[in-house]
C-alpha cells in the first residue's frame, strides 16, 4: 500500500523501511498469526505514517482488514485521512477519528492488534496508564498490543506499567538501525519495540537484536 500524499518530513520513508523488518520480527517472535479478517487499532496515531507498513507487515494476506486510528490532534487526523483513505484496498476499511484515547472508548469493536508508536509514557504517567488500560480493554482475548519507544528508560517504564496492568511480554527488541534524533540524548526513532498479550500465545520476554 502506497500513501496518497508525500510524507510531511524528509527521511520518513527511510524510517518506515527500517521499521518494517523490526515489526515483522517482533510479531513473529510473539507468535502472531493474522486472522483472515483482521482488526487493527492504531492508538494515538498522529499522522499515522506507519499505516501502510503496519498493514503490510501484520496482515498482508488477510481478505478483509479493518484499521482504525485515533489521535487527540485534529490536524494530524486530517492529514492521515487525506493520505491513507484513498490508498486502501477495496476490501479494506481504513478510518481515522479525532478523539482522546485517555477517555473510555465505548462503541468500538475488539481488536486483534493494538499499536502505539512512540508512546510518551513519562510525559504524563497517569494519562498514559489510562490510555494503556483502555487499549487493553479493546483487545480480543488472544489479541496483541505493540509499542515502540524513543528512549530506553521510558520504554522500560511503559513496559512495567503494561505488565502491572496484567499483560505478558511476548517479544522485546532493540533496533540497531534506529535513526538518532538530536533534540534529546539517547533518543532515536523506534529505538525499542515490545509486544504484549493477555496470555497464552507464547511465553517470552527475552531481547531479540534486530
Amino acid at each position: 500500500m502506497e500513501p496518497a500524499l508525500d510524507y510531511s518530513f524528509p527521511g520518513l520513508t527511510g524510517d518506515m523501511e527500517r521499521l518494517r523488518p523490526a515489526l515483522a520480527l517482533a510479531l513473529e517472535t510473539a507468535g502472531w498469526t493474522a486472522p483472515d479478517e483482521v482488526a487493527i487499532f492504531n492508538l494515538a496515531c498522529g499522522r499515522a505514517d506507519e499505516t501502510g507498513v503496519l498493514l503490510e507487515t501484520a496482515a498482508p494476506r488477510a481478505t478483509r482488514r479493518f484499521y482504525l486510528g485515533i489521535d487527540i490532534r485534529a490536524a494530524e487526523i486530517r492529514e492521515a485521512r487525506a493520505r491513507w483513505s484513498p490508498a486502501r484496498r477495496p476490501a479494506d476499511e481504513i478510518e481515522f477519528r479525532h478523539g482522546d484515547a485517555s477517555l473510555r472508548m465505548d462503541g468500538l469493536p475488539d481488536f486483534d492488534l493494538v499499536f502505539l508508536r512512540h508512546q510518551n509514557f513519562w510525559t504524563d504517567a497517569p494519562v498514559w496508564t489510562r490510555i494503556f488500560r483502555h487499549a487493553i480493554g479493546r483487545m480480543k482475548a488472544d489479541g496483541l498490543l505493540m509499542i515502540t519507544s524513543y528512549f530506553d528508560h521510558e520504554h522500560e517504564l511503559a513496559t512495567a506499567c503494561l505488565m502491572d496492568l496484567g499483560l505478558h511480554r511476548l517479544a522485546e527488541l532493540t533496533n540497531p538501525r534506529t535513526r538518532p534524533l538530536d533534540d534529546a540524548p539517547g533518543k532515536s526513532v523506534d529505538r525499542r519495540i515490545a509486544v504484549f498479550g493477555a496470555g497464552g500465545l507464547r511465553s517470552g520476554g527475552g531481547r531479540v537484536i534486530v
